[in-house]
């Protein structure tokens, strides 16, 4: 054994045992195992936006400790890890820095900022992540922008092209006019705000019926109006269903229909639908062929000149029409309400007004209030689908199972075709040209595989040159990369389309999915969607959930609530370890509030566990000196006699049964419930009862005797488990006491945290073992101190007899039996009695379980009386 340091420097043996686990490629997934033993995990790429938060913190820790038990476990544990660095976060983070608008650029200088501004960014989450242990394989190490990642996007696309599940398509489209992109449905979110209902009314063409009044929030779609909507119960709609109604201010003439899907109830019962407002207007678009009339472009702005007066847009009254268009010509929707209104109540076409509360859909990123604009854009299908994402869904395993539902309700609303093609500058370019020759205008041209990867915009497709195509400018959502995650790091897609198909078969599909609640419309719903249509597969058997870690009143962490906590200063004032014990405690799935008193208790369980492991290494290098310390494993030190003590055997039966419940927990993911029953047994069992018991029999001098044999083993046996058993969740501290205490001796391995190094279950001590005795001598001893600390006397106070009286007495006395000397040694009594009744005139208390009652005759001396 080596020499015990006097204390432990957190700081410095981080740092050493980082450099040494570099080192030694502790943490590298080892290709020639059995196929069976491995355990891929599908790490999260973290965004590239230029912002650390403590949520990194929290949930990648979570992954590691599952990662680490798995790895302990004997599992072959590929854990890669990868940069999402390319994107609207992205692109953001570098007009910050670089105080530019990429819009304004050539896509070749803005892609080129970007790549010089994402490096430093990227270094600091390697920073980061290495302080906090995660036993990420670091040569597997991934970037979404990269050559090898292009490639397999790109590949992605060709199959689902070639399989139709992948078109271009002139659509209505989710679009963000503040950063002029379409976007998906999964990136809308949704924020509330009180407005205005207005009821304004449609004169009916010919006169002779009242006009027919609509309710709407967005009097500015007005000129949009293609139709109106009535129910078919309504009370006027026998007699305007198949008229015309007169747009106010546009003067144009719009159809009357019958929908059964108008709500009647609510505003008049009479709706104008535009093109396009909200879903509900793109549906009844595209079931009574309405005109398409687009008022607001790709800015968020009214547009400056409508083809009012064609056929295709009729005008009663094209002078008064065009005032209006000219009054709102290039204002941002907000303000050409306000406009409109205005003409609207002058022309006494507001009937009335009432207050209303609205859900507004925003764009996740930018937060600005979502346009629908008509569009080319790459669709992937997934409406058609719905019913096997849902079957693949359910053959994975949720954890916790009730993040499924999410799930499913996330893909039983869904109303959109995922859109795949993005308006930026720095992303997978889509790989696409389309064709300027003569009689094939516009034909799509594609790559082959082995041109992979290509941009469109600078090479050219097989057999063409450049005056004859036109590259396609859009770029993949980021999330149409992310959502082959999985496949970046088997480097394939499928049998077609792959770049190494042999790594592809080993690991995929792959074990776990960690990932966060908010993410599973987006990442977890596309990486199944994928999964589904390039191979019929699910991308992993397990799919964890974790929470959102809160600031410590509950509330969400915002820069603008100024809560946000720099995760570098949080490992700078605790440590990593302590760091880690904290988002240990909470379960997958739960949000959890910042909790300085946890992160103090982690930090005073790294000291206890490093003074504990201390206070037995005395004994055990004395041992050792003796050559009396031979530890084989506890099952076997116990079958040959070298454990004998029956206190020493209850101790291995409990860390026996914690061994049990932490492994079974862990198998269920349940590693806050392992390291609960864990922290339990050290904290109680080991060193508020154990350590105490055991201390007569290991301060012995020379060769120790039979009894001090059997506690140095135990003691050892313990301590490693202990180091094994926190590893998970305190690696540092763990590894620098495996290193001291046992990484020198023959055959161990270089680290705690090598395969197989989790405490074997049939290696152990028989669960039970002594139970009775141990509970016996434990309720004794807590009863003991009971009576010291209500006489307000030292633990160390001598009695000269500690008495056990009561109903139980007689079983639990006898239960003592070979122990006696180990209970008078920790409560300084000088006998043990049984007796009837608890003697008069000594302290006495019920034992915790009340089966009986301790008295003991302290000898206490009186205070000498001052002067």
């Amino acid at each position: 054994m080596k020499p015990f340091p006097n204390k432990y420097d957190a700081k410095a043996s981080e740092a050493a045992l980082r450099a040494r686990w570099a080192e030694d490629d502790a943490f590298v997934w080892d290709p020639s195992a059995p196929a069976d033993s491995d355990y891929v995990i599908d790490t999260p790429p973290p965004t590239v936006s230029g912002a650390l938060h403590v949520g990194h913190v929290y949930s990648y820790t979570q992954t590691d400790i599952m990662a680490r038990y798995m790895r302990m476990s004997g599992r072959n544990v590929l854990y890669p890890i990868g940069w999402d660095d390319n994107g609207l976060p992205t692109e953001r983070l570098v007009e910050k820095v670089k105080k530019v608008r990429g819009g304004t650029m050539s896509r070749e200088d803005f892609v080129a900022l970007c790549k010089e501004v994402i490096p430093p960014y990227e270094q600091q989450f390697r920073d980061l992540f290495s302080r906090l242990a995660l036993s990420v394989d670091w040569s597997r190490e991934y970037q979404t922008i990269s050559d090898e990642s292009r490639t397999v996007s790109q590949m992605s696309f060709l199959d689902l092209f070639h399989k139709g599940l992948l078109e271009r398509r002139l659509e209505p489209t989710l679009w963000d006019p503040a950063d002029r992109t379409a976007i998906a449905q999964a990136e809308v979110e949704e924020t509330e705000r009180e407005g205005k209902l207005n009821y304004i009314p449609f004169e009916i063409e010919g006169g002779g019926l009242e006009p027919a009044i609509i309710a709407t929030t967005r009097p500015e779609l007005i000129g949009a109006c293609g139709g109106l909507m009535i129910h078919p119960d309504h009370p006027r709609a026998g007699e305007l269903i198949g008229k015309r109604a007169i747009s106010p201010l546009y003067n144009v003439p719009v159809e009357i229909y019958a929908e059964d899907t108008v709500d009647p109830e609510k505003g008049t019962g009479i709706v104008m639908c535009c093109t396009f407002g909200d879903v509900t207007d793109i549906q009844w678009y595209r079931t009574h062929k309405l005109p398409l009339r687009l008022v607001i472009d790709q800015a968020g702005k009214m547009i400056n000149s409508l083809p009012l007066g064609t056929d295709d847009w009729p005008c009663l009254d094209l002078e008064s029409a065009k005032a209006t268009m000219e009054a709102l010509a290039g204002l941002k929707a907000a303000k050409a309400k306000e406009a409109i209104l205005e003409r609207l109540i002058e022309n006494n076409l507001v009937i009335k007004q009432e207050a209303t509360h609205q859900v507004i859909p925003i764009a996740e990123r930018s937060g600005a209030p979502l346009e629908i604009i008509v569009t080319p854009q790459w669709f992937i299908r997934t409406l058609d689908f719905k019913e096997q994402i849902l079957e693949k869904g359910r053959e994975i395993t949720w954890r916790p199972e009730y993040m499924r539902q999410r799930f499913e309700s996330w893909v039983d609303g869904l109303k959109w075709d995922w859109s795949i093609s993005r308006q930026r500058h720095f992303g997978v370019p889509l790989p696409v040209w389309y064709s300027k020759r003569p009689g094939e205008e516009g034909k799509i041209l594609i790559p082959s595989k082995d041109q992979l990867p290509v941009d469109p915009t600078s090479d050219l497709p097989e057999g063409y040159e450049a005056h004859e195509v036109e590259g396609e400018r859009d770029v993949m959502d980021t999330w149409a990369t992310s959502s082959v995650s999985p496949q970046l790091n088997t480097r394939s897609i499928n049998e077609d389309y792959a770049l190494d198909i042999e790594a592809h078969r080993r690991q995929f599909p792959m074990a776990l999915r960690p990932q966060a609640h908010e993410i599973i419309r987006t990442w977890a719903f596309y990486t199944i969607v994928k999964a589904l249509h390039h191979e019929n597969k699910v991308p992993w058997s397990n799919i964890a959930i974790s929470g959102w870690c809160l600031a410590s009143d509950g509330s969400k962490m915002s820069k603008s609530k100024g809560n946000v906590i720099d995760p570098i200063k949080l490992l700078d004032e605790y440590g990593s370890d302590p760091v880690r014990y904290w988002t240990g405690t909470s379960r997958l799935g739960q949000d959890t509030a910042m909790s300085p008193n946890t992160l103090k208790q982690g930090k005073r369980l790294v000291t206890k566990l490093w003074n504990a492991s201390k206070l037995a290494a005395m004994s055990l290098e004395a041992a050792d000196a003796a050559g009396a310390l031979k530890p084989t494993t506890p099952k076997a030190d116990i079958e040959s006699g070298l454990i004998s003590h029956p206190l020493d055997q209850w101790l291995l039966g409990e860390l026996s049964q914690t061994i049990a419940k932490a492994t079974k927990a862990f198998e269920n993911y349940e590693y806050a419930a392992a390291q609960r029953d864990i922290e339990d047994f050290f904290w109680r069992t080991y060193c508020d009862n154990y350590l105490e018991i055991v201390k007569r029999r290991t301060r012995f001098e020379g060769q120790p005797s039979a009894e001090e044999i059997s506690a140095v083993h135990t003691l050892w046996h313990a301590t490693d488990a202990l180091i094994r058993l926190f590893a998970p969740f305190i690696p540092y501290v763990t590894d620098a006491l495996y290193e001291v205490l046992i990484g020198d001796r023959e055959g161990a391995p270089s680290t705690v945290h090598a395969r197989g190094m989790w405490p074997e279950a049939d290696a152990q001590a028989p669960a039970g073992v002594f139970a009775e005795e141990g509970e016996a001598f434990v309720q004794i001893l807590a009863a003991a101190r009971k009576v010291k600390s209500e006489a307000q006397v030292s633990m160390k106070t001598v009695a000269n007899t500690l008495t056990i009286s009561g109903q139980g007495a007689g079983s639990v006395a006898a239960l003592i039996g070979d122990t006696a000397e180990d209970l008078m040694a920790v409560t300084s009594a000088g006998e043990i009695v049984r007796a009837e009744a608890a003697p008069a005139g000594v302290a006495s208390v019920p034992s915790p379980d009340e089966r009986f009652t301790v008295s003991m005759d302290l000898i206490i001396e009186e205070k000498k009386a001052e002067g």
